[in-house]
């Protein structure tokens, strides 16, 4: 039988890359997964059921990741269009703040 512990210390550190943001670990793994990917053939059930609860752990961290990243996106484009932005007040209403609006200036 083939070992995976290298599939599944791949797996736990994709986890820990994921966690501290770490992008360029996680490039560097993606290509050790494939590689190790590429040389399984089967295994115990036991086994198999351990990595695919890892590789969903992972997944759904990838997940959340990209959903953060889309919000913040979102966010920001929110942020920079026409100098406003929205906010709450204290009853929970939606508020625009930003640059106030330019009408002629005058001198006194």
């Amino acid at each position: 039988m083939p070992d995976f512990g290298g599939i599944e210390t791949i797996l736990d550190e994709t986890h820990a890359a994921l966690r501290a943001g770490n992008l360029p670990r996680l490039a560097e793994l993606s290509e050790q997964a494939e590689q190790a990917l590429a040389n399984i053939s089967s295994c115990d059930r036991a086994l198999a059921e351990r990595l695919k609860r890892k590789a969903e752990r992972n997944e759904r961290m990838i997940a959340a990741a990209v959903k953060g990243v889309k919000a913040a996106r979102l966010r920001a484009r929110e942020l920079t269009a026409q100098g406003r932005f929205s906010t709450y007040d204290s009853g929970g209403r939606r508020d625009q703040v930003g640059l106030p609006a330019q009408g002629p200036s005058r001198r006194v």
